[in-house]
């Protein structure tokens, strides 16, 4: 076991284990315990059973070396098991390449069982390993598991990883696949033993005067790179009709007593935190959008540090003309695109991987745009040009608010004429069903974005000549067609711009988009056949630290902020990111919400900004910490380690994750809002056609 840990550490090329001490015990105890089960087997089917055993496990690590060296994270035997089958009929060219490049991996890890085949018989005898001899390594096992879990419980750093802030990825790099894996079913059946809340202010230590400022310039006096063109006019002939903004006093609470939610431990811990909190202050931004309507988009591994307004003039324009976010994080939240969208919809932390949205299917997810905007009787759908049944999307985005889900094999290939078609055209033949239909309430999640990039692929042939002529020998080749792929985005939000403004609609519709995570297809990982990590290339900076490889850029642009409403434009210069978008466009739109019920703060109200990952890392406006090394990086005039507001931060962060995971697991929307009865939101259904799904 401490053999296997060791080559799957050093396998992700992340350098050794940040605690190796409890990687070393608490493996040494899981091999006792496995390495016991033969002896209670006749003598004859010992080494068979040892070989199954340890057979497994070897298969185990050598499937999660693939998953961590391709993706960047690590994936539970649930998440594995949920996905194989897609994954095998959606990306079996990638499986197979996976499969192929991981022998060399699996040799490693099956290595011990060869060496036991061979020498085994030398070396264990009959009389040497009786099943009383047996007990007595697995009751060593047990108790080593237990005391070093003790003391790692009463460890300050590494107490929150290994139980109050668990996360399997997070566990993994802490103390190893073997006891991440066992810490996650153990809390699955019997919970996690921390339900308490830190005795901390939600808004933190205060910071100076300077720091909480909001930036508020318009979008002309915006200096620098970013704001280096001129805002780009709508086309003539326009004729806005913008909602002005209601300027409103007061705080974005509901009428909730929190006292009468009553539940276990972790729910009554919950309501009296809550209890505690107070709500964001309205602002001169609440209600600006009231009554638009709605396009959010996620796009598959967008990461908009290339776009520019030669290459991308309309990502561009949608990114810099609007709210320009100069300060955005996309977090990867130890899993894939599911968890991207849980963040970004749902304005909760992920905290289970791939599994982390499917634990909300049957929850009351009262505060997405989704169900927000559909009882106010918005017609609504979402769009997906990949397959309608990956991480069972048609159970949870239903769920969310949205009538219809509308995908390959449940009408994307009748409306566009055949399966799985790229980003420009699934926006030219989807526009039109709802462009008539407002008040409408749109979701798209992308797919022309998906690694791997490679030459021969038909978005590098289509747009490279372009590419080329813009960034020439700025990017490698391989980034160069990762940007390819990206064009059809730029292409298909042209199309998208274009139809709202011949429509009339630009000024009362706002678009939002987001990445859903970072392209890590551009990886060294096996399934991608890179040779090398090209991550780097693209960013232009090491990605060592997650505040450096998920640097985006988010995109909250109505046609209003270039016409009527052109003097609220402005830049927010301040730390956002995903879980900040939910509470911020339910305050534009001028919604009846609790911002004490969400992760993230409305980036135009009073509150401090907060950006942070599951492995507990954050960032401030002072600064950013690395939690696994207690490392501080502080911001100019803060470069001195302040434990007395790294240890306030620290609190808040982890009040947020428990947030996130007792909402989550315990429906406590629901709890307080009854079953969602509002599944049907305006009379204009969106699609009408063939549903083969």
């Amino acid at each position: 076991m401490v053999y296997n840990e060791l080559a799957l550490c050093l396998m992700m090329g992340k350098g050794f284990f940040a605690h190796p001490f409890y990687v070393f015990f608490f493996s040494v105890a899981l091999g006792l315990l496995f390495g016991a089960i033969p002896g209670f087997f006749p003598r004859k089917r010992r080494r068979i059973v040892f070989t199954v055993v340890f057979g497994l496990i070897a298969f185990y690590f050598t499937v999660e070396s693939g998953i961590g060296s391709s993706y960047g994270t690590y994936m539970t035997i649930g998440n594995l098991l949920q996905e194989a089958g897609n994954v095998a009929g959606k990306y079996g060219g990638q499986l197979a390449r996976s499969i192929l490049l991981g022998i060399p991996k699996a040799i490693v890890f099956f290595l011990p069982i060869v060496l036991y085949w061979i020498f085994g018989p030398r070396v264990m005898r009959k009389k040497v390993y009786p099943w009383k001899l047996c007990v007595v390594l697995m009751a060593a096992g047990i108790l080593l598991t237990t005391f070093f879990g003790f003391v790692a419980d009463h460890s300050r750093l590494v107490s929150k990883a290994y139980g109050g802030s668990f996360t399997f990825y997070n566990a993994t790099v802490n103390f190893g696949l073997g006891t991440s894996t066992r810490l996650h079913y153990k809390y699955k059946l019997f919970g996690n033993k921390n339900t308490g809340f830190h005795d901390v202010e939600a808004s933190g230590t205060p910071a100076s005067p300077a720091e909480t400022e909001q930036t508020t310039e318009t979008a002309e006096a915006v200096s620098g790179p970013a704001q280096s063109g001129d805002v780009i006019p709508p086309e003539e002939g326009l004729t806005p009709t913008p909602t002005p903004a209601v300027i409103v006093s007061g705080k974005n609470e509901m009428d909730i007593d929190f006292s009468s939610v009553k539940g276990g431990e972790s729910i009554e811990n919950l309501s009296s935190y809550l209890a505690g909190k107070s709500g964001t202050d309205k602002n001169k931004y609440t209600g600006l959008f009231a009554g638009k309507n709605l396009i959010m988009i996620a796009a598959e591994s967008y990461s908009g540090v290339f776009i520019s307004q030669e290459l991308t003039p309309t990502l561009w324009r949608l990114t810099h003309n609007g709210f320009y976010f100069s300060d955005y994080y996309q977090p990867e939240w130890g899993g894939s695109t599911t968890t991207g969208e849980m963040a970004y919809l749902c304005g909760l932390a992920p905290q289970w991987g791939d599994e982390s949205m499917t634990n909300t299917t049957h929850n009351n997810m009262y505060f997405t745009m989704g169900n927000q905007l559909q009882r106010l009787g918005y017609n609504s759908c979402a769009f997906h040009n990949g397959s309608y049944d990956y991480y069972t999307r048609y159970e949870t985005h239903p769920n969310l608010g949205y009538d219809q889900w509308i995908a390959n094999e449940t009408g994307i290939g009748d409306i566009c004429g055949y399966h799985y078609p790229e980003d420009d055209e699934f926006f030219e033949k989807t526009i039109p069903l709802y462009i008539d239909k407002q008040p409408f309430n749109i979701y798209y999640m992308t797919l022309s974005g998906h690694a791997p990039y490679e030459q021969s692929r038909s978005l590098v042939s289509k747009y490279y000549d372009r590419v080329d002529a813009v960034v020439g020998d700025e990017y490698k080749e391989t980034t160069k067609y990762y940007i390819c792929y990206m064009m059809e985005l730029e292409d298909a939000m042209t199309r998208l711009v274009a139809s709202l403004e011949e429509a009339g609609i630009a000024d009362d519709t706002v678009i939002v988009m987001v990445g859903d995570h970072f392209p890590y297809g551009l990886g060294s990982g096996d399934a991608w056949g890179n040779d090398e990590d090209y991550v780097v290339d693209l960013l232009k900076t090491e990605r060592s630290l997650e505040w450096h490889r998920d640097k985006n850029t988010l995109v909250i642009w109505s046609g209003c902020l270039e016409n009527e409403n052109r003097d609220m434009a402005c830049e927010i210069s301040t730390p956002t990111f995903a879980l900040d978008v939910l509470p911020t466009l339910s305050n534009l739109f001028g919604l009846t919400y609790d911002s004490r019920l969400l992760i993230g703060r409305d980036v135009f109200s009073n509150a401090e900004p907060l950006v942070f990952w599951n492995t507990l890392d954050w960032v401030t406006t002072r600064g950013s910490y690395e939690a696994a090394s207690d490392t501080w990086y502080g911001k100019d005039g803060y470069e001195d380690y302040d434990w007395d507001y790294i240890d306030s931060i620290n609190k808040q962060v982890e009040n947020r994750l428990l947030m996130s995971r007792v909402i989550v697991l315990n429906d406590y929307y629901g709890l307080i809002f009854g079953e969602d009865t509002v599944t049907q939101g305006g009379s204009q259904t969106i699609y009408t056609g063939p549903v083969t799904g």
